[in-house]
């Protein structure tokens, strides 16, 4: 039942990797795009929910966010949250290593933390709109309760956070029709920001914003670092065991033949060890 989905994502998970060990800056460009694209949504998401009405304001925010994600994926990008998911079933399938996977994640993640400081860089110079403007006491606020969180806390809403992420992509991969792709995204975004949940690439542009310029005492760099550690790993858990090992083990639990690495798997594996020397 899954082994196409399975198939699909692993191949993309093999594909990143020989991205990543061959053409490194093409990659980390495609990262920035994908922290930026992102922000667009986070944007977007703190000025409809500065003035909506408070009974609603979460769920409005969880609704227009679901734009970021579909954007990566319409547009196309290296999203970190994503990666979670694509490099375990590339290793489950044999087509990726475990070094593969440490490139890759870290590469992601650092990509998507430059295009996220770069446009909150550029939102800071056009004058920072609503959530500098007469929305900064509700996004200083959020800000805030991010910060403050403790680490038990975020760990475990970045596991339900990329959960859903990975639930919507997987979802979206399953069809070829664009207006359900954009609806399978939909419904997973829209609850996991409702819930509260926290999204690692979200809060690099959330926090990038904060901390340029003026900003309130409580919001600090050390802050930060200590949600973004927590929810981080958070995520890579969500992606890798409760979507990746998820499905390949019912894939696999279910008697089908296993998987064979492809040839492009070996070539992969040839360019990166040329690349290695």
């Amino acid at each position: 039942m899954y082994q196409d989905s399975i198939t699909n994502f692993a191949e993309s998970g093999e594909h990143k990797a020989l991205i990543v060990r061959t053409q490194f800056f093409a990659f980390l460009i495609g990262a920035a795009m994908a922290g930026a694209y992102i922000g667009f949504g986070d944007i977007l998401m703190y000025t409809v929910g500065a003035h909506a009405d408070p009974a609603w304001a979460h769920l409005v925010m969880g609704v227009v966010f679901s734009s970021a994600l579909t954007i990566v994926v319409f547009a196309g990008s290296e999203l970190f949250t994503g990666t979670a998911m694509y490099m375990p079933l590339a290793v489950l399938t044999g087509r990726a290593r475990l070094s593969d996977v440490v490139l890759v994640w870290c590469s992601a993640w650092i990509g998507n933390l430059m295009g996220a400081v770069i446009l909150a860089a550029l939102f800071h110079m056009a004058g920072g709109g609503v959530l500098l403007g007469d929305g900064s006491q509700a996004f200083f606020s959020a800000v805030s309760v991010k910060m403050s969180a403790s680490s038990g806390e975020l760990f475990a809403r970045g596991i339900l956070c990329n959960w859903l992420v990975c639930l919507a992509i997987w979802m979206a991969g399953r069809t070829d029709n664009a207006a359900a792709k954009i609806m399978l995204i939909f419904w997973p975004i829209t609850i996991f920001v409702a819930a509260g949940y926290e999204h690692s690439v979200a809060n690099m542009f959330t926090f990038s914003m904060a901390l340029i310029g003026d900003h309130p005492a409580n919001i600090t760099l050390a802050g930060a670092i200590h949600n973004l550690v927590w929810v981080t790993f958070g995520n890579l858990i969500g992606g890798s065991v409760f979507m990746a090992l998820g499905y390949w083990v019912q894939f696999h639990s279910s008697g089908h033949v296993s998987f064979v690495p492809e040839p492009a798997t070996v070539r992969a594996k040839i360019s990166a060890n040329r690349n290695d020397k």
